[in-house]
């Protein structure tokens, strides 16, 4: 096998990696987003079955397998790809495959960490005084991020993140540390990894159409009206909408070019970003499992109250049909909201409204799997205007319930600025091209005006 794909192959600090030729001859940097983990693995199980079941998806980049102390596998391994595309593909595909009869391994997406958390550092020191200090020890550390007290800006909170090139970067920096008691300026420190930000990872691509800044580390006192002035002031360009919570705040702007002309300015070197201790970094679209969350939050707040007005253009839409939504009644004879066809509804209306078209729904099994996927498709006097191939989710339900959030979250989101200009026609040139939520094709028809 080594011979026919000219990888290399390590054993060390209790794993196995297989490596590409392009990365081992640094031709290619590993890509952050594109690793995937196997589990339930055959303890048995090695590279020569691996390589080639990895290989059908797209190209492997690397394959890292853990060991015991005896040599065998743990039972679990990491896969790199080439691209953070083709690790979820791998997800969708090679989840539930059967490796061997009557076993089936499990595949998820991996946290890509790279981030440790040390405690207990003295609260009088600077970002730069601990960059100087930890890059006498510690190799490929990127950025250090040190959040200032509430009470005092002089000080820092007790605690900083130190950001790492890769995850493997991290693992060895963590590896050195750990053993030993840390000592900084006298300082007993504790080093662990950083906690992984909460949410389903995001795509890069999907990442690559946001809009919006996320700001942390402003003061209390610090009022909406007055961030928006900063940052109108220092950039000369508008903010669309502007949400402050406690230390932080979620800026919007018209266009992805709006949104990282304001990232570049804040954040230059000696900007307003460094001099007022304001970490700015683009916002995080919401996830599948938090959309289902928030869905089940809204579900039991309708069930208290069919009045109460959740404030949320897309929620306002599906309650204004909640009475014609099929319910079901529960062993204690409390109706319950029937979710999916609440947002197929909502979708519906949404779409007839703006476009004076119409949807069709269709739920169907993925092949080999017990996953479910809702494909939705836009209709304007018998021609196709949109068709969305929703995402693997493990009901039913869930694939509807997503389908419709995100359809309705890209349409609006694209034909914003449009949607508030009336009497106005808009004609989008045919092209085919990635849906920028999931990455599936689509084409807008040419000849039709969305009005």
């Amino acid at each position: 096998m080594l011979q026919r794909t000219k990888y290399e192959l390590v054993q060390e600090n209790g794993q196995r990696r297989l490596t590409a030729p392009e990365i081992v001859r640094s031709e290619k940097e590993r890509t952050k987003g594109a690793e995937i983990f196997l589990g339930r693995l055959p303890r048995d199980c090695y590279e020569d079955e691996l390589m080639p079941i990895l290989e059908t998806v797209g190209r492997l980049m690397e394959l890292r397998l853990m060991l015991d102390f005896s040599g065998s596998t743990r039972g679990y391994a990491f896969a790199l790809f080439d691209n953070s595309n083709i690790a979820r593909r791998a997800c969708a595909q090679l989840d539930g495959y059967e490796i061997r009869p009557g076993h089936r391994i499990g595949v998820v997406k991996s946290v890509d960490n790279c981030r440790l958390f040390f405690g207990g550092v003295p609260k009088n020191k600077s970002k730069e005084e601990f960059l100087k200090e930890l890059k006498k020890i510690l190799d490929d550390i990127t950025d250090i991020y040190l959040y200032p007290s509430a009470h005092d800006k002089t000080l820092n909170r007790g605690f900083i993140f130190v950001e790492f090139k890769d995850h493997r970067a991290a693992a060895m920096a963590r590896r050195k540390l750990i053993p030993g008691r840390v000592m900084l300026w006298d300082h007993e420190i504790a080093v662990d990894w950083a906690d992984p930000e909460p949410g389903d990872p995001i795509d890069e691509e999907i990442m690559e159409t946001v809009t919006a800044l996320f700001v942390r580390n402003l003061t209390l006192e610090m009022t909406q009206q007055k961030v928006r002035e900063v940052f109108q002031k220092n950039t000369q360009i508008p903010v669309l909408k502007l949400k402050k919570i406690n230390h932080f705040a979620f800026i919007h702007y018209e266009n992805r070019e709006a949104a990282q002309n304001v990232m570049d300015i804040m954040t230059k070197p000696d900007g307003v970003a460094e001099s007022e201790g304001w970490e700015v970094r683009w916002a995080k679209p919401i996830g599948a499992t938090k959309i289902l969350e928030r869905q089940r939050c809204i579900n039991e707040a309708i069930a208290k109250s069919n009045s109460q007005n959740l404030g949320q253009t897309y929620v306002k839409h599906t309650a204004t049909k909640k009475s014609n939504v099929k319910s079901i009644v529960d062993m204690n004879g409390n109706n319950i909201v029937d979710l999916p066809s609440m947002h197929m509804i909502a979708l519906q209306n949404f779409i007839k409204e703006k476009f004076n078209a119409t949807c069709s729904f269709n739920c169907l099994r993925s092949v080999g799997t017990s996953s479910f996927m809702c494909k939705v498709s836009i209709f304007k006097e018998a021609q196709v205007l949109y068709e969305y191939n929703g995402e693997l989710m493990p009901t039913k339900q869930d694939a509807i319930i997503v389908a419709c959030i995100k359809m309705y979250h890209f349409v609006g989101t694209t034909f914003q600025s449009y949607l508030l200009r009336e009497n106005e026609h808009y004609c989008m040139e045919q092209k085919h091209g990635i849906n920028p939520v999931v990455g599936s094709p689509v084409s807008w028809d040419s000849q039709i005006d969305y009005n």
